[in-house]
């Protein structure tokens, strides 16, 4: 049965149902997205998680003591990524007409962010998770998933996208689903769905694994691993 250790916000749940769903030996560490966003967790550059919140460290111990490594992510273990695309503090209409996304009534749309601005706040937001990220993959088989997007939001897929250029300018392999496994109507189809109607289901999970393994991105369940 191959290991398989699954990391990032609420998105990296549907991840490990997949991959217990799939049969493989899979540990998760997921936490909210706000965690990420507001410094509460922390992805470092030597690829360690970190916190100064008591509860956080506790959790991080606890991936520790479940993966059998004080370094689960830089241990040789296949890891799938979820995490990065946590950015909800762009989300409001003022920014989408400078992104030229869609017309908005908001007078303040006009100047708050631009695309180029966008690049550049990413860039040194994300920059430590994604030297972290960068370490994990010279230690061991990496994929970093992109969020699941079940409705149209313009802004978001302006993030994503924004986010993903940067994450393959690192030599970093991602795997988008919302391509990947998009009907004939560009859009994930609704069976993918949580009932929240904003995360992947295990059913999601399960393809997105199937895919990563297909793509040679990570081992079958049952490769064997040391």
């Amino acid at each position: 049965m191959s290991r398989l250790f699954v990391v990032g916000d609420s998105h990296a749940r549907a991840l490990a149902l997949g991959a217990t769903a799939l049969g493989y030996d899979c540990t998760s560490f997921a936490t909210s997205a706000a965690a990420w966003r507001d410094g509460v967790m922390r992805l470092e550059a030597d690829g360690t998680l970190t916190s100064e919140r008591f509860r956080a460290r506790q959790k991080i111990e606890s991936f520790q003591r479940d993966a059998h490594h004080p370094t689960p992510l830089t241990s040789g273990v296949p890891v799938i990524a979820s995490l990065g695309y946590h950015s909800s503090q762009f989300l409001t209409e003022m920014r989408l007409k400078k992104l030229g996304l869609r017309p908005v009534p908001s007078r303040s749309a006009q100047s708050l962010l631009s695309s180029g601005f966008l690049a550049a706040w990413l860039e040194e937001a994300r920059s430590t998770a994604l030297d972290g990220l960068a370490t994990i993959a010279r230690a061991a088989p990496l994929a970093i998933v992109a969020p699941p997007q079940f409705e149209d939001n313009p802004l978001l897929t302006a993030l994503n996208d924004a986010l993903g250029q940067l994450i393959r300018a690192r030599g970093l392999p991602l795997y988008d689903p919302n391509t990947a496994l998009a009907d004939s109507h560009g859009a994930l189809p609704a069976r993918f769905a949580h009932d929240d109607g904003k995360h992947g289901s295990a059913a999601f999970g399960c393809e997105v694994l199937k895919n990563l393994a297909r793509q040679k991105l990570i081992p079958e369940p049952s490769a064997r691993t040391k």
